[in-house]
């Protein structure tokens, strides 16, 4: 969990899991642009990262340090794209609700990374390209953990490894108002708490950014249930376009 560095947070932010610290990797004797734009190395250096605090480059030259990267035997590297999910966080979501994200709380229900698989994704980049010639450069092919279906992350949250821990970091931050991102999200938040109302069975555009509240020992919360910045980056449906734009011009 990501705490405000002073003062107590106006609200608390909960993802569904980590997003990654990703790199552009060249093969040695492979010429022209990068063999794979950008590839998962390690997780995100804080939650919901915007690339700002540390700064790609920093991260990039403490990954480098850490793993003992030889240009020489692994090839070339530099930063990849990184942040996109936490800039559009800020934009989408906190500014139009007049919260700054210096005093907000960020946590996942999740706290570890998983990789997506399919065509065009970091599990087939890996896989497809990168582990091929992982044993030729003397390093391991990778073995990042493989993203459960979107039914099991809520149970995940509320299970033995992370139900109490998951809880503390809700306490522990005591914002008044949680906003939750994505359908694994606030099924995850009502997994963990002690009693929940007005939270959507389903994320839809109809009564979007209707708000609700969950209780956990004796303190209530109000819940805002929104839709995560990567879907509202990506989609393309237009009613669900028009919700969002509804929503930024009356969020509160």
């Amino acid at each position: 969990m990501r705490l405000p560095s002073s003062g107590e947070p106006e609200a608390l932010v909960v993802g569904v899991y980590p997003s990654a610290f990703h790199v552009a990797w060249t093969p040695p004797g492979h010429n022209g642009r990068p063999l794979i734009g950008s590839l998962a190395v390690d997780v995100e250096p804080v939650v919901f990262w915007a690339g700002d605090d540390p700064t790609p480059a920093d991260e990039f030259e403490r990954w480098v340090r850490d793993v003992g990267f030889d240009p020489e035997r692994h090839g070339r590297t530099r930063p990849g794209h990184n942040g996109p999910s936490g800039t559009g966080l800020v934009s989408e979501i906190l500014t139009p609700l007049g919260l700054d994200a210096a005093q907000v709380a960020f946590s996942d229900a999740v706290p570890w990374f998983f990789v997506k698989y399919g065509k065009g994704s970091q599990g087939a980049a890996i896989a497809e390209r990168f582990a091929p010639l992982a044993e030729q450069l003397g390093v391991h092919p990778g073995s990042l953990p493989t993203r459960p279906r979107t039914s099991e992350l809520p149970k995940i949250a509320g299970g033995d490894r992370r139900r109490d821990t998951f809880r503390a970091e809700l306490l522990e931050a005591g914002a008044p108002l949680i906003i939750t991102l994505g359908q694994e999200a606030v099924d995850a938040l009502g997994a963990v708490a002690d009693d929940s109302t007005g939270l959507p069975r389903r994320l839809a555009p109809e009564a979007y950014g209707r708000r609700g509240s969950v209780a956990m020992d004796g303190y209530r919360f109000e819940v805002l249930p929104l839709a995560h910045p990567g879907f509202l980056r990506q989609t393309n449906d237009q009613v669900w376009r028009a919700a969002f734009d509804g929503w930024k011009l009356n969020p509160t």
